[in-house]
């Protein structure tokens, strides 16, 4: 088990919307979609009676990592 399933409560739904991971890591839609690229996320859509992307919560971890370490943002920065 990887250090970022760790952090994952079972509770917890193993996907979220990109709504969600934005008031929970507290950035912009915008934001959020640039950190996703730099990463190589791509969100899914499961189709379930809304157009809702989701990502992993293992995903939403990668990026909250990479909010918290500006280190990380330079080394990814576009140029």
């Amino acid at each position: 088990m990887t250090d970022d399933q760790q952090l994952i409560n079972a509770d917890q739904p193993e996907y979220v919307t990109l709504k969600t991971a934005e008031k929970e890591i507290g950035i912009t839609r915008v934001t959020l979609r640039k950190y996703l690229k730099k990463l190589d996320i791509k969100p899914r859509s499961f189709h379930i009676g809304n157009r809702s992307l989701y990502i992993s919560r293992v995903d939403l971890e990668r990026v909250r990592k990479l909010k918290q370490n500006p280190a990380l943002l330079e080394q990814l920065r576009i140029r």
